[in-house]
């Protein structure tokens, strides 16, 4: 009968970090918790090969990425401080720059008719609870 020898909770551990550092490959993390190769063997190897790759190994880098990420379209923080989001609504904290201005103005003008907020602007403020539907524009009251 094949036993499988027990695999020791430092050496897991150890195991464990190493491939989260990226210093050893898939495949070897695979080959040494099923007891195949030891965790020497594997750094050994390091990330560009497996235990059972014959090729050469890289430098232990990937290639970076060479096409943007889908999805982040970079459009202007909705607060209008001028600032690029990364595809978000706002900068960082510019949420909470936007709502307590919103807050503060409600005082004197309650429908946000001021030219200074935008269509945006014044749906954020409904989403957020500050204000009731009746702010938005008459064609987003109908649909």
């Amino acid at each position: 009968m094949d036993e499988q020898r027990k695999l020791d909770g430092r050496t897991r551990r150890a195991l464990d970090m190493a491939i989260a550092k990226r210093q050893i490959s898939q495949a070897s993390y695979r080959a040494a918790i099923e007891g195949k190769i030891t965790l020497q063997r594997a750094k050994e190897l390091g990330r560009g090969r497996g235990p059972d790759d014959v090729s050469e190994a890289s430098d232990g880098q990937e290639k970076p990425r060479k096409r943007a990420r889908e999805g982040r379209t970079p459009r202007p923080c909705l607060c209008s401080c001028g600032g690029t989001t990364k595809g978000g609504r706002f900068l960082p904290g510019h949420d909470a720059r936007l709502y307590g201005e919103l807050k503060r103005n409600l005082q004197n003008d309650p429908l946000l008719r001021n030219e200074r907020y935008n269509d945006a602007q014044r749906r954020y403020a409904v989403e957020r609870g500050l204000v009731g539907p009746e702010v938005l524009p008459e064609e987003e009251l109908g649909g």
